[in-house]
């Protein structure tokens, strides 16, 4: 064996497991292994977890905080404001910004992401062109997928179609954009999965994100899902409108979720910031609620968006530190919620993305975190900054808190 994993503790499941690495998959999952291994590592009773998954971020815009600092805070200045900054960007820009995150997550633990690359006539290829090195250049501890992304509408963007056909030639993932910013959110997503069908390839939508009165474009995405024939391989960011439908429509478009094989990614570091705002008393929270999805079978995850930029002037790149909000948010608090929330940042999380065979399961991709905590509740509660992170088998990133020294006051006579 490559590796063997020793006394760690796995999620719901009760006593010491021993795990075996080899060829960049697990082996075995078992109580106690009698086998020769390379390297052996002792958990010593710490929480094994498959690598955390961010299922939504956006590399080209994160850090631009402190070129741009928020005036009004709204989404208004936020379109406008990276509208203006993205004038600006260049290739070396996107580069450093986009390393830190990645460098940051790697250590995180995140062995999976999905980045949206902002595709349009102001910007042009740039993104594409800065970050597709990127990708190859981390893979050995991170997998990462490009959403060639259409921010600011197609239908009155001329020649944003063609540039997004391009993009996906170059090596795009998945192909993606935003409706509700398009004045024909209806031929905007037509011409989205226009271009799935001639790569391919899955369809990632911000959807349903502005708290307005306009009505749902999640009936538009549903019924061409059915009519390409796409299902499961479309996954939706936001979803917020979603937390104002009374019980009873929300249960009748979870099925509809469920029969096509969508995907939901609730972004609460994002919708809590934006969301809301002209509720003056009994605000709203505006994440999706993601554990009402989940009881009636929908895929759902949640995942990051951005980091200290105009749409969110806050985080560090850490999706355990998002579910740990979201547990907050959505109020979960028992044992078996906890598991869930992890299970939504790995496991629930690749399913959304397209990712299968994640798990501490045998014959899954040997992608884990070891955590410095002994159960999901301590886990969310803490995010702990103590991490041994494992790609393909090999340890990538290993983060422990060392020592904390406390300097007692003096006793006053």
């Amino acid at each position: 064996m490559d590796y063997v994993i020793e006394n760690a503790t796995l999620v719901g499941q009760p006593g010491r497991w021993a795990i075996a690495l080899q060829d960049g998959k697990i082996a075995a999952v078992q109580p106690t292994l009698q086998v020769a291994a390379h390297h052996t590592l002792d958990a010593q009773g710490q929480l094994l977890i498959p690598g955390l998954v961010d299922g939504h971020i956006h590399l080209d815009k994160a850090f631009l905080l402190k070129q741009a600092p928020a005036q009004a805070g709204d989404f208004a200045e936020a379109l406008a404001t990276t509208l203006r900054l993205k004038q600006q960007y260049t290739l070396e820009d996107i580069q450093q910004r986009s390393r830190t995150v990645l460098e940051q997550a790697i250590a995180f633990g995140i062995t999976a992401m999905r980045s949206h690359v902002e595709v349009d006539p102001i910007l042009g290829l740039k993104s594409m062109e800065a970050l597709l090195p990127l990708k190859n250049e981390y893979q050995a501890g991170i997998t990462l997928q490009l959403a060639v992304f259409a921010q600011e509408g197609i239908t009155n963007q001329p020649g944003t179609a063609a540039l997004l056909r391009e993009a996906m030639a170059m090596g795009g993932d998945v192909i993606g954009s935003a409706p509700y910013v398009d004045p024909d959110p209806q031929r905007n997503i037509e011409i989205i999965f226009d271009i799935a069908e001639e790569f391919d390839c899955d369809v990632d939508f911000h959807l349903d994100f502005l708290d307005n009165d306009e009505p749902l474009q999640l009936p538009l995405v549903i019924a061409e899902t059915r009519k390409r024939q796409w299902q499961g391989r479309v996954c939706l960011g936001h979803m917020t409108k979603l937390a104002g439908l009374p019980p009873k429509r929300l249960r009748a478009i979870a099925a509809e979720l469920q029969a096509a094989g969508i995907a939901v990614l609730a972004l609460p570091a994002s919708d809590l910031y934006m969301m809301s705002r002209q509720d003056t008393y009994n605000v709203r929270r505006g994440v999706a609620p993601l554990h009402q999805l989940a009881e009636w079978g929908v895929t759902v995850g949640t995942a990051t968006n951005n980091i200290q930029n105009l749409f969110t002037p806050f985080g560090d790149g850490d999706v355990l530190k998002i579910a740990t909000l979201l547990a907050n948010v959505l109020q979960l608090g028992t044992t078996a919620q906890h598991e869930v929330c992890l299970d939504w940042v790995t496991q629930q999380g690749a399913r959304a993305i397209g990712i299968d065979n994640y798990g501490v399961e045998p014959g899954c991709a040997a992608d884990l975190v070891l955590l410095g905590a002994t159960s999901a509740s301590e886990a969310i509660a803490t995010a702990p900054p103590s991490r041994t992170v494992f790609k393909a088998g090999t340890i990538v990133a290993q983060t422990q808190l060392q020592s904390q020294t406390f300097w007692a006051a003096a006793a006053v006579g």
